[in-house]
């Protein structure tokens, strides 16, 4: 009987696909222990901030591509983390014991079953992380002994985001420690041209993940890596929230700051009225 090339190509990752599931599934349970001692939920945005670097040694060990190759995703992998992780642990310390208001607004909502529905939340979040996943892990598989100009690219692209990502914190980071900012709206920066660079640029480094994976058997397939996080910052848990929470907190100078300045894609400032 002649196997089937699908099932050829897809069979080195199904051990460490399970190997990750089970990592996540019993981390994240553990970690949801822990939200519902601690009253706050946000401490799943920390373990989404770290939460690629198992993963990516996971496939780093158990797949049998060009050690360079491995080398530099891991890389990337782990400064985007490190860098993310970090940010988001300094933010969820500096909050507690307050809660994150997405998740104050579900725990008001779900009441008393609060803590098993923040358990379905953060198991969702583990599907989430396992699916993105898929675009490190094809690149990892590849055994081509030389890295291809493609994923170069591809790193450079992602070196962009991470800058820019890393720049865009830091500028509404430096503006909030300012006493006589407190509630006005940062348009300094990288600010002024995007409502939301810290999440484009996130944005770009998956577009570079995507772009390295591009080189590898099966990396045109990982385009959904990049068009999930497309949805999920735009749509869902990134601009979507925080909006609502600006448009309340900030008031008529939020409201003028999106009449005047892009969403998402940083674009040159609009005069009101002329959007």
């Amino acid at each position: 009987m002649v196997a089937n090339p699908a099932v050829v190509l897809l069979a080195p990752f199904l051990p460490v696909f399970a190997l990750a599931a089970g990592f996540l599934t019993l981390s994240l349970s553990a970690l949801a222990v822990l939200a519902a001692r601690l009253k706050n939920a946000g401490i799943v945005d920390v373990f989404w901030g770290f939460g690629f670097i198992p993963m990516g040694w996971i496939g780093a060990c158990n797949l049998d591509g060009f050690w360079l190759r491995k080398a530099v995703l891991l890389t990337m992998i782990m400064l985007a983390c490190l860098r993310l992780g970090s940010y988001l642990l300094k933010r969820c310390v500096q909050l507690h014991p307050e809660e994150d208001p997405r998740y104050h607004v579900l725990r008001d909502l779900w009441g008393t079953r609060a803590d098993w529905g923040f358990w379905g939340v953060f198991l969702l979040q583990g599907v989430l992380i396992l699916i993105l996943s898929g675009v490190f892990w094809v690149p990892m598989q590849n055994a081509h002994p030389v890295l291809r100009v493609s994923e170069w690219l591809g790193a450079g692209l992602w070196l962009i985001g991470y800058l820019g990502e890393g720049f865009s914190d830091a500028q509404l980071d430096r503006f909030k420690r300012e006493p006589s900012n407190r509630g006005q709206v940062c348009q300094e920066g990288l600010w002024r041209y995007s409502r939301h660079p810290n999440y484009f640029f996130q944005w770009v480094q998956w577009l570079g993940y995507f772009a390295f994976a591009l080189a590898s058997p099966l990396g045109l397939g990982t385009v959904y890596a990049p068009l999930l996080m497309l949805y999920l910052l735009t749509c869902v848990s990134g601009v979507p929230p925080t909006e609502a929470h600006l448009s309340v907190s900030k008031g008529e100078a939020y409201k003028r700051y999106q009449q005047t300045t892009s969403a998402f894609v940083p674009w040159f400032p609009q005069p009101i009225g002329n959007e």
